[in-house]
């Protein structure tokens, strides 16, 4: 059964300078501390130290539930396809691949300086702000070997989810 992919996308803005914000959001070491469930179990980096064809495993857990010895989760095989971290006032831009058994789609993360156009981009005292960063993580996510339903309920828990967890990555 071919994973159905469904995308979402959200824009947050952090007080945080561009390289600071790009580390936080991309380093797995913090993944596998701060996202919830998530264990990285191969290849995990600093986010200085991801390329192109870098390969790792983020392996999701339901806790301590599981059935005959082995615990309930899976894995969520991932590949950098592209990455290109932010330098001066250009954004970093990052394409991770999802490539696993069961979980399919794409990552974009895009970490710019300032707010996004188009966005909040007046202070509570009305004048324009160019500090800080504005995170754009869009992500196509579909789970193969299920039936549309399972996967239709995995991508709303993804959805409403991510936006915490990025903002936890965010504060460290």
């Amino acid at each position: 059964m071919e994973a159905r992919l469904r995308r979402f996308e959200l824009v947050l803005w952090s007080p945080l300078p561009t390289g600071e914000a790009w580390s936080r959001v991309l380093d797995l070491r913090a993944h596998d501390r701060l996202v919830p469930f998530t264990r990285i179990t191969r290849g995990m980096v600093a986010a200085s130290e991801l390329r192109p064809g870098h390969e790792f495993v983020a392996c999701t857990m339901l806790g301590r539930l599981g059935f005959r010895g082995r615990r309930l989760g899976f894995d969520d095989v991932m590949t950098v396809e592209d990455i290109e971290p932010p330098d001066g006032g250009r954004a970093g831009r990052a394409r991770i691949v999802k490539s696993g058994k069961l979980v399919r789609g794409s990552i974009d993360v895009t970490v710019s300086p300032g707010r996004a156009s188009g966005g909040r981009g007046v202070s509570r005292l009305g004048k324009r702000t160019t500090t800080g960063s504005t995170i754009r993580w869009r992500q196509d996510f579909g789970l193969a070997r299920f039936p549309a339903v399972v996967g239709l309920a995995a991508f709303a828990v993804a959805r409403l989810g991510y936006p915490a967890t990025i903002r936890r990555l965010l504060r460290g």
